[in-house]
């Protein structure tokens, strides 16, 4: 039987290497080029499958990247075939006064903020491609991209 030392040391030996930071991918740094490569990976994945409904496919987009923290305003789908784009905040955007526009504690209140949470770090913010097309079958394909 080991002892809780030998235990210890082989558990630690065999997990030294790996780190949770170099492990996982900060989806939400969307500054940052290579997360925002596997981010459009992420949300590339939707034309994968077909649906009945391309409104479904955007439905679960907004889900699935609600769960990094981005969010956009549902388009409007209609037609056979078409294209849209959409705006794109994080965490719900960014409200209120900021080191760089505030002129102190007794400011008019002129120097509001109420940005999209991505512009100050990404220039030109984020905005979200859609392209749709109804196939021979009578489903859909869904094509999302961030630009």
């Amino acid at each position: 039987m080991k002892s809780f030392k030998q235990f210890d040391e082989a558990y630690t030996d065999r997990y030294a290497h790996s780190s949770a930071e170099d492990d996982n991918a900060g989806l939400f740094n969307v500054q940052d080029p290579a997360s925002l490569q596997k981010l459009n990976g992420f949300v590339g994945a939707l034309a994968d499958k077909e649906y009945l409904q391309p409104n479904a496919a955007v439905e679960q987009l907004a889900m699935r990247m609600g769960t990094v923290g981005l969010n956009f305003t549902l388009p409007k789908i209609d037609g056979d075939k078409g294209n849209t784009t959409v705006e794109v905040n994080q965490f719900g955007g960014r409200y209120g006064k900021t080191p760089e526009n505030s002129n102190g504690p007794m400011s008019q209140g002129d120097e509001i903020e109420n940005g999209d949470g991505i512009s100050h770090k990404k220039d030109g913010g984020l905005k979200l491609e859609f392209n749709w097309e109804k196939q021979s079958n009578n489903t859909y394909k869904v094509f999302a991209n961030l630009v």
